[in-house]
């Protein structure tokens, strides 16, 4: 394999949302053959599963895991090692052991200081009408000493050195500014000063001309969109001022705040659905010290108000002092300016047209204007590095600043407590978000998104919260503001050993008005336009129904069952046909092991056949491609032809004997009815009629499946640029063909309809047109994203509907043979060895 480009896998720290976590650790379990504790390091964000891959078995690796349900990433080989990431576990382990085994007994007062913040918040009275004694109340809840975060001349001067760095990329974009006006006013000074003596020559005109135009366009193309990135950033949904009358009380408490800290104080606040609780300075404000701040509402139904004061402190803390502030300013500002002009760049907005889509008089310049930010990209992030890495040290310096105002609200003592409820938070929101935007495809959207984040921060199981744990040695990027403490950064916080200044615990959310009505409507303007509000819990929760028929099917097919249908009919074996009940579960029994082999390569051959087949359709488009990437023989269109005629071949041969096998399955069905009394077995038969309407469903879900994987890998690998247009367009057009033919199916079918499937499907998946691809390269990636999430909503929605049907009929036939004593199939302990 010498000269061939080596990868490694390396975990996401998540898991895909059809599979709970408990789940994919046991599977990664029986996958690896290992421990479970030791499973559990692979679903740790950062941990290398696997080094030293060719690109062919990252394919094939990734799509085990996938299958498994474990997210992953691919980076090049040997960029990360596990030794940095269990030092920082161990650290972990010994600081928390070390924390448990300092913690003296509590007296029952301190007891009662340190109740359920719950209890306290519900106790806790709302705030008065009248403003002053609001806000006696409100200062009530801080203690009575003075603060110990105070700048010392030692901080000042380190924040002042810092200031230089941080200064250099900004500086370079100020004096390429001024350099383009001073090239442009020159030019313009040349012309009057010729035409003043007379001297005014076309060429003198023509060349001067150049010059200004010239000028213009680098400030264009290279200055603009650097200080314009307001302009750049599409706005905002789910976003809205919030006024004094919304939320008196919590302004008040901000002041209340500035007033006994010190910290800037708030202009004016925003708030969004999300979880983040970010300052959002401009330099006047930070002069000022006067910043507004974005309040996500799903931070205020989660947190208790301490916490979520503790977070806003957090956010202004880094911005303290004119000093602080524009250090601050210019060190993380300058970060998000050049990803925000890097994503333009990449999705063709500029100064023609910061939306992207330009008119008709303006579309040649966007295309001028498309091709050469393309060929900045790499000077964009070559700065973005460059500043990162002489900022590193002072951006961790203020992300400290910002801690250390947790650790003064809270109490170090409470840092870690609070470090692990924050990330807890940002998962259940990502969690919630990606509900949210599966449910859009169905043209729907969460009633109330904030109560949701809080609905699912309760109600993370134990195994998410112990992933969570170990997640946070990861470390944090110190140019995020929002990101979640970890584990270094607690620590630094307890050596602070600042006492608390918040003595009491009080709600947040009686610090605001009508917070529910502010909920729905901030829900609904991130839902999309014509999208209608769902209540939280039918997309919140699988129903229980299914739930069932999922155990039910594992106990019945052994954790095997079928991928999409089972098949109706008797095994072609005379012999088979003519066994009894008991002999068919035994012949089952001795299947298992090649049933679970044969779906297994049945999987990754159906994996391999999408890549195939894209790949083939690259070759055709005559664009480059590594083959090994497609799994193809060679670049011309007969080896691809060969390569997906193979697949097919093979994946047919393995559906044939894996299929016979399911008959086998049908011959127990069978043989339990006709032990059934007359009514029980007339039910049992109008149930297989019943399921046999699905039966013209399975081949186009096995399309849908594989448009849905071709869609995926797109979006994954290729540049989607105009020369792909056609192919995209293709199969973009096959998948919404495939997913109206099976509306059609179910809409002519009168027992699909009578079992309520129609309704089923057009509750997960909108029923729309196929629209036309747009030109623009991020909204061909939101297209694709769409359109695949719907096939697989479709696939997902009949497979559940189905599922549940089946399982009506056999748990009936399980109830059955244990009425006759039949020797049941026993589960298997075998699992697949991983590599």
């Amino acid at each position: 394999m010498s000269g061939q480009e080596k990868f490694q896998v390396v975990s996401a720290g998540k898991t895909l949302r059809a599979k709970a976590p408990e789940a994919v650790l046991q599977d990664a379990a029986k996958a690896f053959s290992i421990p479970l504790v030791q499973a559990r390091r692979l679903m740790v964000k950062g941990w290398v599963i696997k080094d030293q891959l060719s690109s062919t078995q990252v394919v094939e690796y990734r799509t085990r895991l996938q299958k498994i349900g474990l997210r992953v990433e691919v980076f090049p080989a040997g960029k990360y090692d596990n030794r940095a990431l269990i030092a920082k576990m161990q650290f972990a382990q010994k600081r928390r052991a070390r924390t448990q085994g300092a913690a003296p007994p509590m007296t029952e007062a301190a007891e009662k200081k340190r109740a359920p913040v719950k209890e306290v918040a519900e106790s806790s009275p709302p705030p008065m009408p009248s403003a002053s004694r609001a806000r006696v109340q409100l200062e009530a809840l801080f203690a009575d000493k003075p603060i110990s975060l105070r700048e010392t001349a030692a901080e000042k001067l380190r924040l002042a050195l810092g200031l230089i760095p941080a200064m250099l990329v900004p500086g370079w974009f100020f004096a390429l500014g001024c350099f383009c006006v001073y090239a442009a006013g020159g030019a313009l000074w040349q012309i009057a000063e010729a035409a003043t003596v007379g001297d005014l020559a076309p060429s003198t005109i023509a060349r001067n001309l150049v010059s200004i135009l010239l000028a213009g366009f680098v400030a264009a193309l290279l200055v603009w969109p650097y200080f314009a990135t307001r302009r750049l950033v599409p706005a905002a949904q789910g976003s809205r001022p919030l006024t004094q009358a919304d939320a008196q009380g919590f302004y008040l408490m901000l002041q209340v705040l500035a007033e006994k800290t010190g910290l800037p104080r708030t202009e004016r606040i925003t708030v969004s659905t999300g979880a983040e609780v970010v300052a959002e300075p401009g330099l006047s404000g930070v002069f000022r010290q006067q910043l507004p701040l974005n309040i996500g509402l799903a931070a205020v139904r989660t947190l208790n108000g301490n916490e979520l004061l503790a977070l806003a402190a957090r956010a202004l803390g880094i911005y303290r002092g004119r000093l602080g502030g524009v250090t601050a300013l210019l060190v993380l500002d300058t970060a998000r300016r050049l990803q925000v002009m890097q994503g333009a760049l990449e999705n063709e907005r500029n100064i023609v047209a910061p939306s992207g889509e330009p008119g008709a008089l303006q579309r040649p310049f966007h295309t001028v204007f498309i091709y050469c930010g393309r060929g900045l990209l790499p000077l964009v992030d070559r700065l973005y590095e460059f500043h990162r890495s002489l900022t590193g040290a002072i951006a961790r310096r203020l992300e400290r600043r910002g801690d250390a105002w947790v650790a003064q609200l809270l109490g170090s003592d409470d840092f870690a407590q609070f470090a692990e409820k924050w990330h807890q938070l940002v998962h259940a929101e990502l969690v919630v978000a990606e509900i949210n935007r599966e449910a859009s495809v169905a043209g729907q959207h969460l009633q109330d998104y904030p109560a949701a984040v809080q609905w699912m921060h309760c109600n993370l199981d134990r195994e998410t919260r112990s992933n969570l744990e170990l997640a946070m040695a990861q470390a944090s990027d110190a140019w995020d503001c929002a990101q979640a403490a970890d584990n270094e950064r607690i620590a630094w916080a307890e050596e602070l050993a600042l006492q608390p200044l918040l003595q009491r615990a009080f709600s947040a959310q009686k610090l605001f008005g009508d917070l529910s009505a502010l909920s729905i409507g901030l829900s609904a303007a991130i839902g999309g336009e014509g999208a209608r509000a769902v209540e939280n819990r039918r997309l919140l929760c699988a129903s229980r129904e299914a739930e069932q028929a999922a155990q039910l099917l594992g106990e019945y097919f052994n954790q095997l069952p079928p991928r999409h249908m089972l098949p109706l009919e008797l095994p072609a074996n005379e012999d088979l046909r003519a066994m009894d009940l008991q002999a068919a579960i035994d012949w089952l029994r001795g299947k298992l092991v090649e049933l679970r082999e044969l779906e297994q390569r049945c999987d990754n051959l159906f994996a391999r056949g999408a890549a195939i087949q894209l790949g083939a359709a690259l070759v055709r488009n005559h664009d480059k491609i590594q083959p090994q990437a497609y799994f193809l023989s060679g670049t011309t269109p007969a080896a691809a032809d060969e390569s997906a005629r193979d697949n097919r071949v093979r994946r047919v041969e393995l559906q044939q004997q894996a299929r016979q096998i399911f008959c086998g399955f049908y011959l127990r069905i069978e043989r339990a009815l006709e032990t059934m009394p007359t009514v029980e077995r007339q039910a049992g038969q109008k149930c297989l009629e019943q399921l046999s309407a699905y039966d013209l469903l399975s081949p186009r879900l096995e399309k849908l499946d594989n448009y849905a994987d071709i869609l995926g890998l797109m979006i994954d690998r290729l540049s989607l640029d105009e020369g792909q247009g056609e192919l995209v367009q293709k199969y973009f057009a096959l998948a919404g063909r495939e997913l109206e033919g099976i509306f059609s199916e179910v809409d002519a079918s009168e027992v699909l309809r009578r079992l309520g499937l129609d309704s089923a499907l057009q509750d997960r998946v909108d029923r729309a047109p196929v629209p036309k691809l747009p030109k623009q390269r991020q909204g061909i990636i939101d297209a694709l994203q769409v359109m695949e999430l719907k096939c697989k909503s479709a696939s997902a929605a009949i497979g559940e509907h189905y599922r549940i049907q089946l399982s009506r009929l056999l748990d009936a036939c399980l109830k059955q043979e244990r009425a006759l004593k039949i020797r049941p199939l026993r589960l298997m302990k075998s699992g697949v060895s991983g590599g």
